[in-house]
């Protein structure tokens, strides 16, 4: 490790210890206070294991070696963190911002403060995941970004939740996939796998931005699913909601989901296909049509609401209809 990597990891250690002293950051992470307790614990031991070896063994070297070991699993341990640190001290692009404007509506309406935190959280989940095109084909920046905007936007009022993505994003060509994962065949515009990467098409993630407030956006949707998956099974009980919570969620479900079966509710049709689709739907209409989803079915909405952690019509106001 050179002198430049020295001075830039204590710079990173130091910053993101005071942050968390001050609660300055209120958007992802870099580093989890949790993190930073139990991977200094593990080194601290690793470097008390040398100290009692030089003792019993009366051979003082081996403090200096396990002084290293502990130095190479911070660094290791830490190398995540440290892409993390390296891209929000990077100036946010104007041209970044121009697309955000351009396309997402929620950016365009939050505040200030809030914009800085949105473009943070951008940063860091772009130094996480790979977002490419098929057989890792490098995509532009709009079409990256527009992936991104999707994930900040539904992870900004829980900004200690990570996305569960996993294995990243693929962008198919054109607008559908099919079950062989041939691009301009079948009927899939994305998927959402629990041992896969997150894939979308093309069409439906221009779609999804270019009209922001027609109901349907295929990165909430996706993403949507991932939340449910996150426990293991695809329910439609997301995997974060509290235990106390399942019982009315459920409920509130279920008596949606007669009305989509009926043909008499607000929500698309495929919300009615099973549970996991009728939570990825609703999460589409809560943050695309919020209006319509509170007045027609207000025990929906606000349980969306606490779920998010945000309500889009304090958002959005009466600034779009």
């Amino acid at each position: 490790m050179n002198k430049k990597a020295i001075v830039i990891a204590i710079t990173f250690l130091l910053e993101y210890i005071t942050e968390y002293i001050s609660s300055w950051s209120v958007s992802m992470r870099v580093v989890y206070k949790i993190d930073i307790l139990f991977r200094g614990f593990y080194a601290l031991l690793i470097v008390l294991l040398g100290v009692a070896l030089a003792v019993v063994k009366e051979r003082s070297m081996f403090i200096p070696v396990f002084l290293g070991l502990a130095i190479v699993f911070l660094a290791v341990s830490f190398r995540k963190n440290l892409k993390r640190y390296l891209a929000v001290r990077q100036t946010f692009p104007e041209a970044w911002r121009s697309v955000l404007l351009e396309c997402s509506a929620f950016y365009r309406y939050i505040d200030t403060k809030a914009r800085k935190r949105f473009e943070r959280d951008i940063q860091i989940f772009l130094s996480d995941f790979n977002v490419k095109g098929i057989r890792g084909q490098q995509l532009e920046d709009r079409l990256r970004l527009l992936v991104a905007a999707g994930i900040a936007t539904l992870i900004h009022g829980r900004p200690d939740w990570e996305p569960p993505v996993r294995d990243g994003i693929v962008v198919y060509p054109g607008q559908r996939f099919d079950r062989d994962y041939q691009s301009g065949k079948g009927w899939m515009a994305g998927q959402a796998s629990y041992n896969g990467p997150l894939i979308v098409t093309k069409g439906s993630l221009e779609h999804s931005f270019r009209n922001p407030h027609d109901g349907y956006n295929v990165i909430f949707h996706e993403l949507a699913h991932y939340f449910d998956l996150e426990d293991g099974s695809a329910d439609g009980v997301p995997a974060f909601l509290p235990s106390e919570g399942i019982f009315a969620w459920k409920e509130i479900i279920y008596n949606e989901w007669e009305k989509v079966n009926r043909g008499q509710s607000f929500l698309d049709a495929y919300a009615g296909v099973n549970e996991a689709e009728f939570f990825a739907v609703s999460t589409e209409f809560f943050f695309e049509k919020p209006w319509v989803m509170a007045q027609r079915n207000p025990d929906l909405y606000n349980a969306l609401k606490e779920f998010y952690n945000l309500d889009p019509i304090d958002i959005y106001g009466g600034k779009i209809i």
